[in-house]
């Protein structure tokens, strides 16, 4: 049964699966009615499993440090990596670690903005972890061994439930649209008076 359209004026408060939005998001209503004849679990978007099964780790490698990418200012998520074939070369076994620690790190930026918006929400209140209600903001991270890493994009306060996941996506696109806005601004914007004359004058030392 398609769901009744709501007053343009009205938002909703709750996602369909019955989770409440976010404060201060714009929430995001995503039609899941089938198409006549297509069972549910073919369609995209469809509802997600609140409790998935986790992704096959089956011959992989766990790290916690990473070679190419440090950055301790955003959340840590374990690597994973397929193990290095006999007839594969170190090097490029090398370029294939960088490029999933990349991967990786994309998304811990990614959740990075998720914690903060979590965070002014008020999302994160009632969250049962420990180390979020003990500083008072969210730095939950799910783990990359339990969940596939989309989902790693949210924390723990954040339901797998695709209204709601969506809307802290959209949020982080209009975040990081308008920084993009800021910074192409801040870039045209002509140096200050003097900077070209003492950048000239300065020598290295000795």
């Amino acid at each position: 049964m398609r769901p009744k359209p709501r007053p343009a004026a009205e938002k909703p408060l709750l996602s369909q699966a019955g989770n409440p939005y976010p404060p201060g998001l714009e929430p995001v209503v995503i039609d899941f009615t089938p198409l006549p004849g297509v069972p549910l679990e073919r369609m995209w978007p469809r509802p997600l499993d609140p409790d998935p099964p986790p992704p096959d780790r089956a011959g992989m490698v766990a790290f916690d440090t990473y070679l190419y990418e440090a950055d301790p200012d955003v959340p840590h998520l374990t690597l994973w990596l397929e193990r290095q074939r006999p007839d594969e070369s170190d090097e490029r076994y090398a370029h294939y670690r960088a490029d999933l620690e990349h991967h990786f790190h994309v998304h811990a930026v990614a959740l990075k903005i998720v914690q903060r918006l979590a965070t002014v929400s008020g999302s994160c209140a009632s969250c049962r972890e420990h180390a979020c209600r003990r500083q008072g903001r969210c730095v939950g991270v799910r783990d990359t061994g339990r969940f596939d890493l989309p989902f790693v994009l949210y924390p723990p306060c954040v339901p797998l439930d695709l209204e709601i996941m969506e809307t802290f996506r959209q949020a982080v696109g209009r975040l990081l649209d308008e920084w993009e806005r800021e910074e192409a601004a801040r870039a045209a914007q002509p140096p200050p008076a003097g900077v070209k004359e003492a950048t000239s004058e300065c020598r290295s030392p000795g």
